[in-house]
C-alpha cells in the first residue's frame, strides 16, 4: 500500500463493506433510533455516508466510515485526525484547569429576571410642612363657616371617630398620628445577628471543609501533571500507532496495546488500542488466534475520533473538527491520502513540527469530495 493510487480517488475503495446490510450484521453498526428514517430506501453504506454529509451531520458520517473502512486505512485516518488537533492546539493551546477551583465558588449567579429590587423608603422630609399648611388652611375655612352648623358638623364627626374607637380600640386621629412616626423610622433594618445570617456562615464552612476534602481525595488518586511526559506519552502512542500502519505484524501490534494502555484516556492512547484490535487477534504473540469481537477496532477508532472533537483548546468548534475528520477521511478512504509518501521520506508526520495555521497551504479536495459538492457540506 506504498503507491498513491491516484487511480483510485474517485469512490471510497479502500473500505472492507459496500453494503449497509453486510456492515450492520458482520461489522455490528447499529443504527440511531433518532436516524433510522434517513436509512429508509439506501442499501449503499456509501450512499449513506454522503446522505449524512449532505445534511451537515458529520459525526453520523464520520461513525459509518469508521465501521466500513479497510482497518488499517481506519487507523492512518484517526491518526491524520489527531495530527489535525495538534495543529490547532498549537495555534490555541488549552489551558489546564487547576484542581483547587472545583467547587470553589459556592455563590450562585442569580440571572437578571430573578433579581428582587427592594423599592426605596418613602420620602417623609416635608412631612411636617404638609401637615401644617393643612391645618392652617383648615383653620381658615372654618372661620367662614357658621358656628352653629360647624359645631353640629364637629360633634357627628366625633361620635363617628367614637365608634371607631370602640371597634378598633384606637381614635382615627391617634392612628393618623402613629401612622406617620412609623414612615419615621427605618423598616429596613437587618438584624447582624440573625439565625438566618448564622446559618448561612455554617453552611458555607461546610461547604469549604467538603471542597478542601474533596481536592486532597483527587490529588492523592491522581498524580501530579509532570511536564513534557504527556508529549512523550503522546508521541509514543502516536509512533506505535505509525509504526503499526507501516506494518502491521504480532510485534507492532502488541506494541499498540502495551502503549496504548499506559494513556487509554487520551486520542492517541486510544487510538493505539484501536490499532490493536485493528490486527484482528487479541492475543497476537500466543500460540493460537483469539478473534477481535466485530466493531471493537471501529468503535475505538469513533470514540478516538470523539475525544479529538471534545478535546479542549484549539481554534474549531465540535462541528467543525468533524468536517475536517471527514474530509480528511475522504482523502484517506479514496486512497488520495496514504503513508506511502511518509515512509518514502523516512520521516513520520507526527515527527515534523507542524506549520503554523496561517501559514500552512490548504490541502486541494480529493475527485470524492469535489463530486460530492463541498459547498454544501
Amino acid at each position: 500500500m506504498a503507491d498513491k493510487l491516484e487511480w483510485l480517488n474517485k469512490h471510497l475503495v479502500l473500505i472492507r463493506y459496500t453494503a449497509l446490510k453486510d456492515v450492520i450484521e458482520q461489522e455490528g453498526y447499529k443504527i440511531r433510533p433518532d436516524l433510522e428514517e434517513l436509512f429508509t430506501g439506501v442499501t449503499g453504506a456509501e450512499a449513506m455516508i454522503f446522505k449524512f454529509a449532505g445534511l451537515a451531520d458529520f459525526k453520523a458520517a464520520c461513525e459509518l466510515m469508521a465501521h466500513i473502512a479497510h482497518r488499517r486505512a481506519g487507523v492512518w485516518w484517526g491518526y491524520r485526525c489527531i495530527l489535525s488537533l495538534l495543529e490547532e492546539l498549537q495555534a490555541n493551546p488549552a489551558a489546564d484547569r487547576d484542581i483547587a477551583d472545583i467547587g470553589a465558588k459556592f455563590e450562585p449567579a442569580v440571572p437578571d429576571w430573578a433579581k428582587v429590587e427592594l423599592p426605596p423608603p418613602p420620602d417623609t422630609s416635608g412631612l411636617e410642612e404638609m401637615l401644617a399648611d393643612m391645618r392652617a388652611k383648615n383653620k381658615e375655612l372654618f372661620t367662614q363657616i357658621d358656628p352653629e352648623m360647624l359645631k353640629y358638623v364637629q360633634d357627628a364627626v366625633e361620635v363617628a371617630f367614637q365608634e371607631f374607637k370602640r371597634v378598633h380600640g384606637i381614635h382615627p386621629l391617634d392612628l393618623i398620628k402613629k401612622l406617620g412616626e412609623r414612615l419615621k423610622e427605618d423598616t429596613f433594618v437587618i438584624d447582624p445577628d440573625s439565625p438566618v445570617f448564622k446559618a448561612k456562615a455554617e453552611l458555607h464552612a461546610q461547604l469549604a471543609a467538603v471542597q478542601k476534602e474533596t481536592v486532597e481525595t483527587i490529588k492523592a488518586v491522581i498524580p501530579p501533571k509532570v511536564p513534557g511526559h504527556e508529549k512523550k506519552v503522546r508521541d509514543n502512542a502516536l509512533a506505535a500507532v505509525y509504526r503499526w500502519v507501516s506494518a502491521p505484524d504480532q510485534v507492532n501490534s502488541q506494541k499498540c496495546l502495551d502503549i496504548g494502555n499506559e494513556c487509554p484516556g487520551t486520542p492517541a492512547g486510544l487510538l493505539s488500542l484501536s490499532a490493536f484490535w485493528a490486527y484482528g487477534d487479541l492475543l497476537p504473540l500466543g500460540e493460537q488466534t483469539v478473534p477481535t469481537p466485530p466493531g471493537l477496532a471501529a468503535n475505538g477508532l469513533c470514540q478516538a475520533l470523539l475525544m479529538c472533537a471534545l478535546h479542549k483548546g484549539g481554534t474549531r468548534k465540535v462541528k467543525e473538527r468533524y468536517k475536517e475528520y471527514f474530509r480528511l477521511g475522504l482523502e484517506v478512504l479514496t486512497g488520495a491520502d496514504n503513508w506511502g509518501e511518509s515512509l518514502e521520506e523516512g520521516k513520520a508526520p507526527h515527527e515534523k513540527p507542524p506549520a503554523p495555521p496561517e501559514t500552512k497551504p490548504d490541502a486541494p479536495p480529493s475527485a470524492a469530495y469535489k463530486r460530492w459538492k463541498p459547498e454544501n457540506l
